[in-house]
């Protein structure tokens, strides 16, 4: 994967990461919060509303032989209501029907408790007029007999079921029918698990109401009492309650956890294209700093080393933009100094060979070099059959030059000498000093007459060179012997030959050219 696309993954799963960390703590605080907020509020209403209930009919158990619990609620609200107060939002989240025990109990002469129209059997005259309701008390002080619990509902009854084993839950009920003067209360509430259960108990911790948890009558346990609210009428504890139970949020705050929820969502997706643009800003930024380093160093591997990158910012990249800028300088130049060494090198080498195969006076080849040659030449004139021309020379009289005009004038004469024979010869010719005054030459592919030709037009050269300008009386002529004949079996052979023939040139009056 290339770094550009590593960069912008990384910077994705970072800021995806970062919303969806930050976005789920705060999901989870705010739901315990909200949690907890309703868990007190709703502990407090029910505990208002309890106290009220118990002081007005004194105790639990005819508290709910006169008048349920949840109708109680109902008839403060509407009370309140009356009074042009406002009513509790709390109660809609209190737990429908949560004492329905006093429509359920069974009566004295059946032993089944059986609801009657309008919520209970007739008031008792003997309770006071305030009390004075419907129902009446269950032979257990308000929850059903253990019986009626597991009994099948009475086909003969409206509409009614079985309540749950703890007396607490929803329940479905015929249509109520208000007396005269009765205000009635808000709607029945939807069916479904209440938000909280509260546990109620008496002032002895004896269970009156479970909450789903315990059963009637049941000793509260220990690690729920100390956390038990007292219920307090007239400076006296008369209960305690307790709540227990899972969250169930209302229509309005799931909207408000919905909101909340759509919002981290929008959060992550703005998160992600935020963090994919940084992505491709950044990373396009850091790729083309790393492509244009790429490209030249591939330019230097191909030997281009001096190469300059853009240097922007004062970031890493732009540290190591500065030192291979730095590199490439050093190294190009002290790749320039190498070629400059190694051409100086080269050069000097060139030197040393001419001067190991040249003579330094009259700048021909020596007699090393010439014998080297010459076995060259004389072996492929043999190879490919091709005719072949050693000449040896030597210049007349050249003892009495030196004596009469000096060694001086000896040397400026062997070097106009070399100078002509060179300046006269082919490319494919051989010329060399091989010692003295004596020269001699090689002719490839040349026959002896045409050799003897060129000799004959060489001497002439030399004997009408204007040597009265080296020297007023001075004259110079050379002699030459040739010999073109391959069958003598060397190049060192046909040499010899060629210096007889040179000795009879002299013996003949010098000057002169003599072959074979």
């Amino acid at each position: 994967m290339r770094l550009r696309y590593k960069m912008m993954t990384a910077l994705l799963a970072t800021g995806l990461g970062s919303v969806a960390l930050v976005g789920a703590v705060a999901y989870v605080s705010v739901n315990y919060k909200v949690d907890s907020l309703r868990r007190q509020q709703a502990a407090e209403h029910f505990h208002t509303y309890m106290t009220a209930y118990l002081a007005e009919y004194g105790d639990w158990q005819t508290a709910i032989a006169t008048e349920s619990f949840d109708r109680f609620v109902r008839r403060q609200e509407g009370e309140r209501r009356g009074g042009a107060e406002l009513p509790s939002e709390m109660l809609e989240r209190m737990p429908p029907r949560i004492n329905n025990q006093a429509r359920y109990a069974p009566p004295p002469q059946a032993g089944i408790y059986v609801p009657r129209e309008g919520g209970g059997p007739p008031p008792d005259p003997n309770l006071p007029a305030a009390r004075r309701s419907s129902g009446t008390p269950a032979p257990d002080g308000g929850f059903p007999p253990p019986d009626y619990r597991g009994a099948p509902p009475d086909p003969t009854l409206p509409a009614v079921r079985r309540p749950p084993r703890d007396g607490f839950g929803p329940m479905p009920e015929a249509r109520e029918q208000h007396p005269p003067g009765e205000i009635p209360g808000p709607p029945p509430r939807r069916d479904g698990p209440p938000p909280f259960r509260f546990i109620l108990t008496d002032a002895d911790y004896r269970v009156l109401l479970g909450g789903g948890q315990l059963h009637y009558g049941e000793a509260l346990p220990e690690n729920l009492r100390s956390s038990a609210r007292a219920i307090v009428v007239k400076n006296q504890t008369v209960a305690y309650m307790s709540s227990e139970g899972t969250l169930a949020p209302t229509p309005q705050e799931q909207k408000y956890l919905d909101a909340l929820y759509n919002s981290l969502l929008w959060g992550i997706a703005a998160a992600a294209g935020l963090a994919t643009l940084l992505g491709v800003l950044l990373s396009r930024g850091l790729s083309r700093s790393l492509s244009g380093l790429t490209r030249a160093a591939k330019r230097m591997q191909k030997g281009e080393l001096r190469q300059e990158v853009p240097v922007q910012g004062k970031d890493e990249v732009a540290a190591l933009a500065t030192a291979f800028n730095a590199m490439s300088a050093q190294l190009a130049h002290s790749h320039e100094e190498l070629n400059t060494s190694h051409a100086t090198i080269l050069e000097q080498a060139e030197q040393l060979r001419e001067l190991s195969i040249r003579d330094a006076l009259t700048q021909l080849y020596n007699r090393r070099h010439f014998d080297e040659q010459a076995n060259t030449l004389f072996n492929q004139a043999v190879r490919h059959k091709r005719p072949l021309a050693l000449v040896i020379c030597d210049i007349d009289h050249f003892k009495k030059i030196n004596d009469t005009y000096s060694h001086a004038t000896g040397d400026t004469v062997l070097r106009h000498v070399g100078s002509i024979l060179r300046k006269h010869m082919r490319l494919s010719d051989l010329v060399a000093r091989y010692g003295g005054e004596e020269f001699v030459m090689a002719f490839p592919e040349t026959g002896g007459p045409q050799a003897v030709a060129l000799c004959d037009k060489l001497r002439a050269l030399i004997e009408g060179f204007p040597w009265h300008e080296v020297h007023p009386d001075l004259k110079v002529t050379m002699s030459m012997g040739v010999y073109a004949d391959i069958a003598a079996g060397s190049a060192e052979t046909m040499l010899q030959k060629a210096d007889a023939l040179l000795y009879r040139a002299k013996e003949s009056g010098r000057n002169r050219v003599c072959h074979a």
